[in-house]
């Protein structure tokens, strides 16, 4: 199960060991190494890019997720690739697309 507690990022170390989930989501107004450095190892951690990165551009979005990997990367525990937040309704699909193909790629590596 998973637990998406947007703006509870001041509550990640107590969600992590009292709230019973296997995963909780981050919202972007968090590092990841910061969140992992919090929760340990005792959860998955899902996120964590700022969605509105999908409407900045291919170069935003793959900077962007490549920074979002790198976090992430190496760090036990699990981490599923995701946004920080809902995907809004004026996204481009081929703008999406590329946020996949670059989740793909970086998180690879």
């Amino acid at each position: 199960m998973t637990l998406f507690a947007k703006g509870a990022n001041h509550a990640l170390g107590f969600l992590s060991t009292n709230a019973g989930y296997d995963v909780l989501g981050l919202d972007w107004c968090i590092d990841p190494v910061e969140a992992r450095n919090v929760v340990g190892e005792s959860v998955a951690l899902q996120g964590n890019m700022d969605p509105n990165v999908l409407y900045g551009g291919r170069d935003a979005i793959e900077a962007a997720v490549k920074r979002m990997s790198e976090g992430f990367r190496g760090k036990r525990g699990g981490w599923i690739a995701n946004l920080g937040h809902g995907i809004t309704p004026g996204v481009d699909p081929e703008d999406l697309r590329w946020f996949f193909e670059c989740v793909y790629k970086y998180s690879s590596l």
